[in-house]
């Protein structure tokens, strides 16, 4: 009779190990994902920082919709300024950032490049809504003034002038210390890279400002990848991103980010 009793406890005992044996064998067969330590510079709405690392449109884009069609999973650093971003592309400590403008001399520092432009932003300078400036229609318009911009971050050909006062500053939170700044009349206007970071961050503000587009074509964004990236894992992420850009798909994201 003891042995009659413990032998349903044996074979639920069995059964139990034969079905975790099978579950691990599963398992086993399903490689996880490759990791990719991903770097970004903060460009609100696109990229903020936050508690857990950054977050907004570009990063709840790729982690949704890139990642799983690459078959990897982006481990995010902390946003460093745009110069730190570079370094960190050059040196491998991360091998890819979602969005960088391409430069000759970032393609001489080895940085990868991809191919095909998704992300397009449309300069413009930020001035306060009593400034006597209407309208920038050349780089002469802004002769004698003084633009706050960040380190490091590549301006357009029509910046160049050097008539043009350009009041650089390397810290993280360089917009809301530029409209700071702006707001104090230390400066003339901010230079901004797109419309809704500005935007984003005079909300916040309770700050009103007049957005004065420049006269020149969108800055095309890529995705850019260390000197040692792999050229599949750059082939993977074009062909992921051909499909996940489409059809309006990554506007949704930056609508709701800008909320």
């Amino acid at each position: 009779m003891p042995m009659a009793l413990r032998t349903p406890s044996r074979l639920r005992l069995v059964a139990g190990l034969l079905l975790a044996a099978c579950a691990s064998a599963r398992g086993a067969g399903q490689a996880p994902p490759d990791t990719v330590h991903a770097g970004v510079f903060k460009v609100a709405p696109y990229v903020m920082a936050g508690a857990g690392g950054p977050q907004g449109a570009l990063i709840a884009f790729f982690d949704k919709e890139i990642a799983p069609r690459m078959g990897v999973r982006f481990q995010w650093e902390a946003p460093v300024t745009t110069a730190r971003l570079e370094q960190n592309l050059v040196t491998g400590r991360v091998l890819f950032t979602p969005i960088l403008t391409s430069t000759p001399a970032r393609q001489q520092a080895g940085i990868r490049f991809a191919g095909e432009v998704h992300v397009q932003f449309q300069p413009c300078i930020a001035v306060l809504p009593g400034h006597r400036l209407a309208a920038v229609r050349a780089p002469a318009s802004l002769h004698g003034l003084t633009i706050g911009w960040v380190q490091a971050g590549a301006l357009p050909p029509f910046m160049h002038d050097p008539r043009i006062r350009l009041d650089l500053i390397g810290v993280i939170d360089w917009e809301t210390a530029n409209l700071a700044k702006l707001e104090a009349g230390r400066i003339d206007g901010v230079y901004f890279s797109n419309p809704h970071t500005p935007l984003y961050y005079a909300a916040r503000r309770g700050l009103r400002l007049k957005l004065l587009p420049l006269p020149i074509p969108g800055i095309a964004l890529h995705a850019a990848f260390a000197p040692g990236a792999s050229p599949a894992l750059v082939a993977r992420y074009e062909r992921a991103a051909r499909l996940t850009f489409a059809n309006g798909r990554f506007e949704r994201y930056l609508a709701q980010a800008a909320q």
